[in-house]
């Protein structure tokens, strides 16, 4: 792990670096990018400023920042975790660094989480294209393995699945590379399954590769294939493409905002807050 409580940090104890971490999991992500504005905006207002590192969902790289901001004498800690840095982050949580959790949660860890209802928004995204009519669907993730949010999704998709009869034990297809995302689909389309086909990409990255992949092969959507994405890019719109819109924004400055108020000294309760997630109907999931 590696971790050292910092000796000056507590020779300096009751004074600030008005610094603030700010660990994401993949800058490419428009969600990450929505999030960093939020935080950065809510801290700029009351003095502080953002330490911004990009671990590319690399572990390696998440710890060796968290590390880096440490010697830097950051005052707090937003994170967006790889989900396998649980040990160091908690050694940092018992030298009193304050620490704010984004989207994705780490187990027996006390601290306030800022996210959306992911279970709810899949079950309801899910229940949804069944209701349109599609009989196959898949769910395109990247690897679910420590990362909390996505294995939320995928559990919650495949409940709804299982309730609605329609499961087949092949229908979430993890991809980490394009070349992945062109064997899952290739694979999903060419299927015997009976009755109209649908995608459902677990975030806006995992989506992009999904319609680049369609519009390589002249797939057309929706005419033989519905698709839908949790989270709400702006090209979703020009695309024209169901999605899930989550609160990117106020997530980070709600999350900045529970920071603030821990440096501040407040010792209410640590809380998981969930923000609401809209569904943005388009022309990419009609009836079928």
């Amino acid at each position: 792990m590696n971790y050292q409580p910092s000796k000056l940090a507590r020779g300096l104890k009751g004074r600030h670096s008005y610094l603030i971490g700010a660990v994401l999991a993949d800058i490419t992500n428009p969600y990450s990018t929505a999030i960093l504005r939020g935080a950065e905006d809510a801290c700029h207002k009351r003095g502080y400023n953002l330490l911004v590192c990009n671990t590319d969902n690399d572990p390696g790289k998440e710890r060796d920042y968290i590390l880096m901001l440490q010697s830097h004498q950051i005052d707090g800690l937003i994170i967006n975790t790889t989900g396998q840095n649980n040990a160091l982050l908690r050694a940092m949580k018992a030298d009193h660094l304050p620490i704010v959790l984004v989207d994705r949660e780490v187990p027996d860890f006390d601290a306030d989480v800022v996210t959306v209802n992911n279970r709810q928004a899949a079950k309801e995204a899910t229940e949804f294209l069944i209701r349109q009519g599609y009989k196959r669907i898949a769910y395109v993730t990247q690897p679910v393995q420590g990362v909390s949010t996505r294995t939320e999704r995928v559990t919650a998709f495949s409940e709804a699945l299982q309730a609605s009869g329609l499961a087949t034990g092949q229908d979430v297809l993890e991809v980490d590379d394009d070349a992945k995302v062109h064997l899952a689909i290739r694979d999903f389309i060419a299927g015997s399954a009976p009755g109209p086909k649908a995608l459902f990409a677990g975030n806006a990255v995992v989506l992009l590769q999904v319609i680049l992949e369609l519009r390589r092969h002249d797939i057309d959507v929706p005419g033989e294939i519905g698709v839908l994405g949790f989270d709400n890019p702006e090209w979703a719109e020009i695309a024209r493409l169901t999605t899930l819109a989550q609160p990117t924004y106020r997530i980070g400055v709600q999350a900045a905002e529970r920071l603030l108020m821990r440096l501040e000294g407040s010792d209410h309760p640590y809380e998981h807050i969930h923000l609401p997630v809209e569904m943005v109907e388009r022309a990419s999931t009609p009836a079928v």
